[in-house]
């Protein structure tokens, strides 16, 4: 026969554990869910659009990227043009 104080210890040990199975169930039920594609159809248009503005801040970074080359080339030019009349001139 069992011991009545374990079985007084086991009562509460078991009500704790009750709950909280049936969250990680919830929670592998969810992300089950979600990993195969049925978070529906808000879901779907957040991420298009998520994907969209991720697009649109990679065109944007290409953009300043391009911007800031072509800004460094005149730059580079207009030092080299400023240091052309100094090397040409005798001393």
């Amino acid at each position: 026969m069992i011991d009545p104080g374990v079985i007084a210890v086991f009562i509460p040990i078991i009500a704790l554990l009750i709950p909280i199975v049936a969250i990680l169930i919830s929670h592998q039920q969810k992300m089950a869910q979600i990993i195969h594609g049925g978070g529906g159809p808000e879901a779907r248009q957040e991420i298009e659009a998520l994907r969209r503005e991720v697009a649109e801040l990679r065109q944007a970074v290409q953009n300043q990227t391009i911007a800031v080359d072509n800004l460094l080339s005149v730059r580079k030019t207009l030092t080299h043009a400023e240091d052309a009349p100094a090397r040409l001139s005798p001393e």
